[in-house]
């Protein structure tokens, strides 16, 4: 099979001297990534030689060999920098670097993604090109900074950016006269490709440079060999009870058992029948019949297959407890889940110091039912389980020892196809239809002046790759572009929510308990379709006893209880939903010292029978006050406050049009004016903070720490001027103005925002 087999159209850039261009982004949830490949397309079409990799995968010297270089980068909780630059940033900001000019012959450009809704928004992508101005390199572009506030989101700025930069690129590095860029429909080389092997008779067919790739060791052969058959029935699925119990009800093959040896054997013949139709090593239990999706009850379906990713610096996690804490009939589904890790508490201690500010990250898998329906859309079936090896593997993609894999395990543990298509993703495909209509269709979603068309196929109804492949049935995505095409499902990161005495396991000195607060993603979009999270889902039906790989890993920001003098500072939280599982782990860090600090707790959810999530829990913490906000439950209003209301009515109606003409109230008077409006008919975690100013101002006032955590939306951005006015209330400053400076200053607090 040749190299680019299903590539025939695919033009191989120009190398042209001295024209070089590298693309390094940091990201945390893949979409800076995105952008990076996207501009180093372009870029390829300009003929540069171009490398698109994580900035801690160059070392200063590469940027320094490089014509161009292009920043993309996200940035994480308080203005940070993304965990893959840390070693890259943690280089450019030597000391010895300073007054060198070192940089001087670097031409740069930089995009960062944000969300405006965080107060340093967009900080690491301008601590990044201030850092660079100031060891000497040079701007070759104007920055961008993508909000995703904006109602397309990042393409608000990102796609008119990207033009402007492509124009700049072709004005600044003319190609020779007899060199065109190559045009937007023909396709690229891929730089990540699937090798199929063949699986008869590995011992004497050629499978190495003969067959277009490259030669196979012993071991390579040894574990095909082992593989094949197991790898033939990895669809097979898992009866009702199976799935119930959490148990596998089939016999692995022995990966010793020598298959090809024992096809030369007639002694291992047995009535007739060689060896390659069923070993008995891998003899099901049940008839072959009663395992095939086609003859599944339609209500149960089959759990992936519980294989464990070898990722590094991962855990074996084993789920112990999986409840769901919200009422059957509420509208989301909340589950509290328990994990034991085999990491002893005082491994753990060493690594990781305390639980207070920790993620947990689960590798979810893509439903069997769902595997076989992509193979059969693209019309895999006869190589789906054909052992494969993969040449040039792309970051993010982890499996067995030696490269050897399956399309089917692949798609099972590596490949999110459930995901929302990418532009780039929608690009390509028009490379594998020959259907007209559906080329036109397909290109048109990428054009520029398209984007509210893109969004609304896309993003608003959450479509997935898999409902976009069956929408255009003409695309037939050969096997081995899968590595160059689909993402790769990532990690995803859940707050750790419980810390001190409760992570340690009483019944093995070798092992710790973890726990999350998970809110299942699950909804009907515009086209009214039930979406269900890749990782929702997964946890969902996740048996009982299920070993699985998980990673531990600080929360982004400062490290709130570092020790006993944390503990002791006073805290003020303010959550929303499960934002309120961090903050709680935070509290039992803090209870666990001898000594600790006042807490105040501002908890927003809907209801207090549905979603007051740890209820029991906050009455045994000594020195937390717990303030919840029900935002639908029936509201009695506060005689206090009604009777505030009534014998100041024309004042805070006045007030109240002021505010509403003009700029917001600013003095001590105004808002203490306004707080009838605030309150009257509402109980969100903003009234609350602002109705208990002076219990909020005497402990700001005291170097406090302070957290906010739940929803990305408008909350952060409320609950921030709420702490402002609690301050003028209060009497720490004298007005708004003042406490917007007194807020920033690192010396009178410590500011956390977990925010999604």
């Amino acid at each position: 099979m040749g190299e680019l087999d299903g590539f025939e159209r695919a033009t191989q850039p120009a190398v042209v001297e001295a024209r070089t261009m590298a693309v390094l982004y940091g990201t945390e949830t893949g979409n800076a990534e995105e952008i990076a490949v996207e501009l180093g397309k372009m870029a390829e079409r300009l003929h540069f030689k171009t490398t698109v990799d994580e900035m801690d995968s160059f070392k200063l010297a590469d940027v320094l060999n490089t014509s161009l270089v292009i920043f993309v980068t996200s940035t994480t909780g308080q203005g940070d920098m993304p965990k893959n630059t840390l070693k890259f940033w943690k280089n450019l900001r030597r000391e010895k670097l300073n007054n060198t000019n070192c940089l001087q012959v670097v031409r740069f450009a930089s995009f960062g993604l944000g969300d405006s809704s965080y107060l340093k928004f967009n900080w690491a992508a301008r601590k990044l090109r201030a850092r660079l101005l100031q060891l000497g390199a040079s701007e070759f572009f104007r920055p961008g900074e993508g909000d995703e506030r904006h109602d397309n989101g990042i393409d608000s700025i990102y796609l008119p950016w990207y033009q402007e930069f492509r124009e700049s690129l072709i004005a600044n590095y003319p190609l020779p006269e007899s060199l065109w860029p190559i045009p937007d429909d023909v396709q690229l080389p891929p730089k990540y490709f699937l090798q199929l092997l063949s699986t008869m008779d590995i011992d004497t067919e050629p499978c190495g440079d003969a067959a277009g790739g490259p030669s196979l060791t012993e071991e390579d052969r040894k574990i095909m060999a082992s593989r094949t058959k197991s790898a033939a029935r990895s669809h097979l699925i898992h009866p009702p009870s199976a799935i119930e119990q959490g148990k596998e009800d089939w016999a692995r093959l022995d990966p010793e058992f020598p298959a090809h040896i024992a096809r030369q054997d007639t002694a291992w013949e047995r009535e007739n029948r060689p060896v390659d139709s069923l070993d008995k090593d891998n003899v099901l239990r049940d008839h072959p019949e009663n395992y095939l999706l086609s003859r599944m009850d339609p209500g149960v379906r089959a759990f992936p297959p519980p294989g464990i990713l070898p990722i590094p610096g991962s855990f074996i996690g084993k789920l112990v407890r999986s409840n769901r804490v919200t009422p059957e009939d509420h509208w989301q589904d909340v589950r509290h889940l328990t994990f034991r890790l085999m990491l002893s508490r005082k491994d753990f201690d060493t690594a990781l110091k305390s639980a207070g500010n920790l993620t947990l990250t689960i590798y979810p898998k893509n439903y069997p039912d769902d595997v076989q329906e992509l193979i059969r859309l693209m019309g895999w079936d006869e190589v789906a389980d054909t052992l494969s090896k993969i040449i040039a593997k792309p970051r993010g993609l982890y499996v067995e020892s030696h490269g050897l894999t399956t399309l089917r395990d692949l798609l099972t543990h590596n490949l999110d196809f459930t995901a929302v298509p990418k532009r780039n993703f929608i690009k390509e495909l028009v490379f594998f239809t020959k259907d007209e209509r559906e080329k036109e269709r397909l290109f048109e979603f990428t054009m520029p002046g398209n984007e509210q068309e893109f969004y609304d196929y896309t993003c608003r109804p959450r479509r997935t790759i898999l409902e976009l492949l069956k929408d255009f049935p003409g695309v037939k995505i050969p096997v081995q572009a899968v590595l160059d095409l689909f993402p790769i499902i990532r990690g995803r990161e859940f707050s750790v929510c419980n810390a001190g005495m409760s992570i340690g396991d009483a019944d093995d000195d070798n092992c710790i308990r973890i726990e999350i607060l998970a809110a299942l993603v699950e909804y009907k979009t515009i086209i009214r379709k039930p979406r269900q999270g890749l990782c929702s889902r997964y946890l969902k039906h996740l048996p009982i006893g299920t070993d699985l790989c998980v990673a531990l890993k600080p929360a982004s920001g400062p490290h709130l209880v570092a020790n006993h003098m944390g503990a002791k500072r006073p805290m003020v939280a303010i959550a929303t939903g499960t934002g309120i599982a961090p903050i709680r782990a935070i509290i039992q860090e803090r209870t666990s010292y001898a000594e600790h600090g006042d807490t105040l707790l501002f908890f927003g959810c809907r209801n207090r029978d549905a979603d007051f999530h740890f209820e029991s829990e906050w009455k045994e913490y000594p020195n937390v006050k717990v303030y919840p906000a029900f935002s639908r439950d029936n509201i009695t209003p506060d005689p206090t406050t009604t009777a505030h209301a009534n014998t100041s009515t024309t004042t805070t109606t006045a007030a109240a049009a002021a505010a509403a003409s003009g700029p917001p109230p600013r003095t001590h008077t105004d808002i203490l004016a306004l707080l009838p409006e605030y309150d009257a008919g509402k109980n969100y975690v903003q009234h609350m903070i602002r109705k208990h100013a002076q219990e909020v101002g005497a402990l700001m006032s005291r170097n406090p720490v302070v957290c906010v955590c739940g929803n990305a939306g408008r909350m952060p951005t409320s609950v921030r001027a709420a702490l402002l006015d609690a301050l003028v209330i209060s009497g720490v400053v004298a007005d708004v103005e003042a406490a917007e400076t007194w807020f920033r200053n690192p010396d009178h607090l410590t500011f956390w925002q977990e925010t999604w």
